[in-house]
């Protein structure tokens, strides 16, 4: 690195850094500051999404002071702590101070580090102090006052004065930060000429949660505020619109994706979805429960030879198939690759990837800016979802062109994801179609997201008391003496009284074999329409998702009755198939 153009941010902690990264990041930071911006090195190497991979933490060094409990809270948010089951107390002298009920992941720590490392804090130790369950959830809920009490006092005096414009502003703003303090991926709000059946809700953990009951003089003007914040037509309420809005919260920026829809008899419904780039998964959070299909992802998307392939994630509608994406994204060197991503609509901005979005008013599909891409030289393409056969079909040319393929699908598992892909093939290409994808799979994964016990008030018991018979233990493959988790049925404040908080990847995997035999009879077995024998071919690697089950009982991450429950209905699923 002698050649290296020196720097006071090169000198101070980024002497390992990727040669093509920090040129890159040179010429990114001379370019802002031309445009009277200013931005550290470090800050856009981990904007890039190259820092965690380059920068030596052992020689950064911290260039701001301590921090209060207040404080950290601008670097990871309330919201964020409540989701780990956990309370940031103090960062003094490089040693973070966290309280904890019982327990601590090491990928909620990692969060943490990576979170306050950006913001350049120096973390040398944490020191986790065990609390009270109790006195934790007391701590966190007065840490400061909560968005939604300013809420119903904002609401309380729109219902006096609908007309007051400050006030909508402040409603819209406050629904906003309620819903990102309580964990919300989508927030819904009706508005009917019936007063009762003007509702906001939200959808936290996968459940959809009726909040406020608004009258509609009161709902009329905040819904088309927000139509208006969204660049949408606010009068129009015959027809779906589309937009988006940002919006500012705890120091960063979250998109909100928005959506109207008439409904009758002559309401509307306007659906919002909050995309917090903060809150994505990296590719080692996203895997470290899952070191096999880790180190199988990394192995292709590192590969130095131009053979395509292809990557499917499937699962049905909220199960983080575009996390995981993103994820994915994130470990693919962008530096010396041309990636592009086609989306409807995109969700989330990546450095670094050529992303176009596809919507209903598009002039073209997907399936066309796909085949517009192969004029691009591109060496990786994201496709949001695979959802119709033309789609399928110019993903499977463009793997079969060399080019990596990553991309989503409805499927119920990794084995049904290749029937449906097969399913979109028309009968004049199903059998090239087949023999592209039996040769170009590198990894079909099926998720689904499942409720986290709270960790605040979680109870644990020996599985032998849970299940009362060591029969059924060994079915489950439990040690009957281990400690396992149960969901408290009253619950306390940090969960809302519901036992849960937030929700864990349930993960299935499968890795066909690389030899070529093995991909011909696999190929074969596409054709013939038994697919359930490809995990059975030698040099498959197959991880069931009740394994995975297993393994989240055992961490003590759900609770033990729900995961034998889940095992039971996998066993009568994979039985009926």
């Amino acid at each position: 690195m002698s050649d290296m153009p020196t720097s006071p941010e090169n000198e101070n902690g980024l002497q390992d850094v990727n040669p093509k990264h920090y040129e890159l990041a040179l010429t990114e930071q001379a370019m802002r500051r031309a445009g009277g911006r200013y931005m550290s090195l470090e800050e856009i190497l981990r904007r890039n999404g190259f820092a965690a991979k380059t920068i030596d933490r052992a020689k950064r060094t911290s260039n701001k002071g301590d921090l209060t409990m207040q404080a950290l809270r601008l670097y990871v948010s309330s919201s964020q702590q409540t989701a780990m089951g956990l309370c940031l107390l103090e960062l003094r002298e490089g040693v973070l101070k966290i309280a904890v009920g019982d327990r601590v992941d090491d990928a909620d720590l990692l969060r943490i580090t990576t979170s306050l490392e950006r913001a350049h804090y120096l973390v040398k130790n944490v020191d986790i102090e065990p609390w009270d369950r109790a006195e934790l959830a007391r701590l966190m809920r007065t840490q400061s006052e909560m968005a939604g009490e300013r809420l119903l006092r904002i609401l309380a005096s729109l219902s006096r004065d609908a007309d007051d414009a400050l006030m909508i502003e402040e409603a819209v703003h406050n629904i906003l930060a309620e819903a990102l303090e309580s964990r919300t991926s989508d927030i819904h709000l009706s508005l009917q000429q019936e007063d009762a059946r003007c509702w906001i809700r939200y959808r936290i953990d996968g459940d959809l949660v009726y909040k406020h009951l608004l009258p509609s003089r009161v709902m009329a003007p905040i819904v088309t505020r927000i139509k208006t914040d969204a660049k949408m037509d606010a009068a129009d309420r015959m027809h779906p619109q589309d937009g988006r809005l940002a919006f500012e919260w705890q120091g960063r920026m979250i998109d909100v994706r928005c959506a109207a829809l008439p409904v009758a008899p002559s309401g509307e419904k306007l659906t919002l979805r909050l995309l917090d780039r903060d809150n994505l998964r990296s590719f080692d959070e996203l895997f470290l429960h899952a070191p096999v299909v880790a180190e199988r992802l990394r192995k292709n998307i590192h590969g130095h030879t131009k053979d395509g392939g292809l990557i499917v994630v499937s699962g049905p509608t909220g199960s983080g198939k575009s996390t995981t994406l993103y994820g994915i994204i994130q470990e693919i060197d962008r530096s010396s690759r041309a990636v592009y991503s086609v989306e409807a609509p995109v969700e989330y901005d990546m450095p670094l990837v050529d992303q176009t979005s596809v919507t209903d008013n598009s002039a073209n599909t997907i399936a066309d800016i796909i085949r517009a891409l192969m004029r691009h030289d591109p060496d990786t393409i994201i496709i949001g979802e695979m959802r119709d056969s033309d789609t399928v079909e110019a993903a499977l040319r463009a793997t079969e062109s060399g080019h990596m393929v990553i991309t989503t699908v409805h499927a119920v598992d990794a084995l049904h994801t290749l029937d449906r892909i097969d399913g979109f093939l028309t009968s004049a290409y199903r059998t090239s179609g087949l023999y592209i994808l039996g040769h170009a799979l590198i990894a079909s994964l099926s998720q689904r997201l499942v409720k986290t016990v709270c960790p605040a008030c979680h109870k644990t018991e020996t599985a032998i008391n849970i299940f009362e018979d060591a029969n059924r233990c060994a079915d489950m493959e439990i040690d009957p003496d281990s400690t396992l988790a149960l969901v408290s049925p009253q619950g306390c404040d940090l969960c809302n009284n519901t036992g849960f908080l937030g929700r864990t990847l349930l993960l299935e995997a499968m890795f066909p074999p690389d030899d070529q035999a093995s991909r011909r009879q696999i190929t074969e077995m596409m054709v013939s329409n038994v697919t359930t024998s490809v995990v059975d071919v030698p040099g498959t690697i197959y991880i069931p998702r009740r394994q995975s089950i297993i393994d989240l009982i055992r961490r003590s991450a759900i609770d033990a009755n729900m995961g034998a429950s889940l095992l039971v209905e996998e066993a009568v699923t994979r039985a009926g198939r």
